[in-house]
């Protein structure tokens, strides 16, 4: 593993261990809980080597991710606030041209080959997770665009939940977007908050610069 990459890796993994000092008191109302959606045509079929929180580097290789970096932070919690450790949560997303690193992602978009694409994370004691990635770009599906996002795949002690992570300020593609539409379709309108992240004021620790998106999960059960 080169220098730079050992250096990022660290950085990201005392980050991590420092939210548990920085976390909020869990909240004790009621919560709604995160929408459900489909897995998607393009779940990792063979999962890669580096499957850190670290997505804009792989490991071995000099080379980093094109792209817009941004750090999404956020904690597992259960429908009373009460947070989830040691939960797993397997990410997954396009680059940012749109492409996923899949045999059936046909499309013309190119791929980078520095891109991890996946990650496979734990929850800590506070059930705070972090993760510092490539904003992915929108990609088309038909005849529509489908809106940026990342997949989430969260295995609590309990219970099972797979959601996805939408943009911010994106309406004119997620309005297009068949797939987004059905998904919300099955639930009330309240429920439509449960897919963004919040765009937080303050700095991102792991990257100068980088937008930082704050991203609570919310399982039925824990």
């Amino acid at each position: 593993m080169d220098n730079k990459t050992l250096t990022s890796k660290r950085r990201l993994l005392a980050a991590t261990l420092g939210l548990a000092a920085l976390g909020k008191a869990a909240a004790t109302e009621a919560l709604l809980r995160s929408v459900y959606t489909d897995v998607g045509p393009f779940y990792p079929v063979k999962k890669p080597a580096d499957t850190d929180a670290d997505l804009t580097r792989i490991a071995g290789r000099p080379g980093r991710a094109q792209g817009e970096v941004i750090e999404i932070r956020g904690r597992l919690l259960d429908l009373r606030g009460r947070a989830l450790a040691g939960a797993q949560l397997e990410v997954w997303q396009a680059n940012a041209a749109g492409r996923y690193n899949h045999p059936g992602d046909s499309s013309d978009l190119p791929l980078d080959e520095n891109f991890q694409g996946y990650s496979r994370i734990q929850t800590g004691a506070d059930g705070t997770y972090r993760l510092l990635t490539i904003k992915p770009g929108n990609y088309p599906a038909g005849n529509y665009l489908r809106a940026a996002h990342l997949h989430f795949d969260v295995t609590g002690a309990t219970d099972r939940l797979i959601t996805q992570l939408y943009f911010p300020n994106t309406e004119a593609v997620l309005a297009a977007d068949k797939v987004f539409n059905k998904d919300l379709s099955l639930y009330p309108k309240a429920f439509r908050s449960r897919l963004f992240p919040r765009l937080e004021a303050g700095a991102a620790e792991l990257e100068r610069g980088a937008d930082l998106y704050h991203f609570d999960i919310v399982l039925e059960n824990g």
